[in-house]
């Protein structure tokens, strides 16, 4: 859990690191791009630097302030956003109200500085769009639903910006919806018809307006008017032609002087292909991809089905919008008049994208969280487990000491139970020993007692011997007493 909260913190460091890159780039190259140009429409080279620097400025504050706000305060805020981006884009087309350039009214002029609805209305869509599909996520079969909730409202963000008009805002808010909703899981089937009807809704706003008959002629084939429709995109690739490998050196462009038009807006990736080479574009290149990687990453992490969308939807915006551009500038689309993100300048599109990292931020911090309430739970886990484990280690080493002491315990039994057997032993062998010798006693009683009346009647034999050996012996001692005496005188 440790190195998923320091993946995410890296995560979020990295993004942060990678604008910043981006940023300071885009600064040094609108500086380089636009600095002619500025000197001869207000005798200040860096005038235009200086109002991308502040738009900058207001946009990391966007940043931070939108890295901090959760995601469910995000998608609470999805239904205003959008009312208030309509209402704006309503407000550009009153006369009087919004400013016109180029041929498009689509800006809000204050005190100098410049605020274009249709860029605050790109990030509005997307917040919207994750909230539909996250709200109806259990739904996505009743097309009733989706119809009325959704696509009656990017129907009418899509048809007030293309009253401005303005081409290039409504293919991004297209690519970046198709690409949330395909995310969201929307059925294949209804992508192709949403695919198929708004190429119809281009192709016949293409044939409605003639500059963008012209857009397309020249895309085609740049040659066949080189001075009128065909001029930008032949000088764009004269810059990426004479740029070589290694370019011809940082603030040493030649197209910047008036040949390439839009050369600090739509075009200036064309002049750091001149400046900076094959290296410079593809570094730029890398930049973006690395972008789309972490964007990418962040959002799958979430694990809100809201966040991923968000996520999805935003690094999308910014990508397609910068392949786009890229596309446009080498001729592999035609001009769209999309500015590259971070890079071109625009204050409202720098601030808006700014804005949008923000939201990817607040993912990345979501994430964090995640991962820190996930480590808290592990350690909680742990803890139980812990308490448990000793509960267990306990009752295991109590087990333990009573077998031990059982087994201390029984080789006395054992030994006791050996000395009874021993005992016993010793006793039956004391009791055979003790009946051998009650038998040995008995035969000797008994042979002594043979002996003993044996020897009795031995004995008696031998005294009624004696006795009458003594009566025959007193006998004839009488007798010879008698002769005796008969011999005398």
């Amino acid at each position: 859990m440790a190195r998923a909260r320091t993946k995410d913190r890296h995560d979020y460091y990295r993004l942060l690191g990678l604008v910043f890159i981006m940023i300071l780039f885009g600064l040094i190259m609108v500086l380089s791009a636009s600095s002619i140009r500025a000197f001869a429409s207000t005798g200040d080279s860096y005038y235009y630097i200086k109002k991308q620097s502040l738009a900058a400025l207001i946009g990391f504050v966007a940043l931070m302030i939108a890295s901090r706000i959760p995601l469910r305060s995000i998608q609470g805020l999805a239904r205003p956003a959008v009312g208030l981006s309509m209402i704006m884009l309503v407000a550009v087309l009153i006369p009087g109200i919004g400013k016109s350039a180029g041929g498009a009214t689509s800006w809000f002029s204050f005190g100098g500085f410049q605020i274009q609805p249709s860029e605050i209305a790109k990030l509005a869509v997307i917040i919207f769009t994750a909230d539909v599909f996250t709200r109806c996520r259990k739904d996505l079969d009743d097309l009733k639903e989706l119809f009325y909730s959704y696509a009656v409202v990017i129907i009418l963000i899509v048809t007030l910006i293309m009253l401005q008009p303005d081409m290039g805002t409504t293919i991004t808010i297209c690519l970046a919806v198709l690409a949330t909703v395909f995310v969201a899981g929307f059925d294949l089937k209804y992508l192709f018809l949403l695919v198929t009807t708004g190429g119809i809704g281009a192709t016949y706003l293409i044939y409605s307006a003639s500059y963008r008959l012209k857009r397309i002629s020249a895309f085609l084939n740049p040659s066949a008017d080189p001075l009128g429709a065909g001029y930008q995109i032949r000088q764009s690739l004269l810059a990426f032609g004479s740029g070589g490998l290694f370019g011809v050196g940082l603030g040493m462009s030649r197209q910047k002087y008036f040949y390439l038009p839009a050369a600090h807006t739509d075009f200036i990736f064309a002049i750091i292909g001149e400046e900076l080479g094959l290296l410079g574009t593809l570094a730029t290149i890398i930049l973006f991809a690395s972008f789309a990687y972490y964007g990418v990453r962040i959002s799958l992490k979430c694990n809100s089905h809201f966040g991923r969308l968000l996520g999805t939807g935003v690094t999308s915006m910014i990508v397609l919008q910068a392949l786009v551009n890229m596309g446009t500038v080498t001729q592999i689309l035609p001009i769209t008049g999309i500015p590259m993100p971070f890079i071109s300048y625009g204050g409202s599109s720098l601030m808006v994208n700014l804005a949008a990292v923000g939201l990817l931020l607040s993912i990345a911090v979501d994430n964090e969280r995640e991962s820190k309430s996930r480590r808290r739970k592990s350690r909680l886990s742990l803890f139980d487990g812990s308490q448990e484990d000793l509960a267990e280690r306990k009752t295991t080493s109590r087990s333990r000491k009573t077998k031990k002491s059982a087994s201390r315990k029984k080789p006395v039994a054992a030994s006791s139970n050996v000395v009874s057997m021993k005992d016993s032993k010793s006793a039956t062998s004391a009791k055979a020993t003790s009946k051998k010798r009650k038998a040995d006693t008995k035969k000797r009683s008994s042979s002594s007692a043979t002996n003993t009346t044996g020897r009795t009647k031995t004995n008696a034999s031998d005294n009624k011997r004696r006795r009458n050996s003594g009566t025959r012996v007193s006998g004839s001692s009488i007798s010879r007493s008698t002769t005796k005496s008969k011999k005398r005188p």
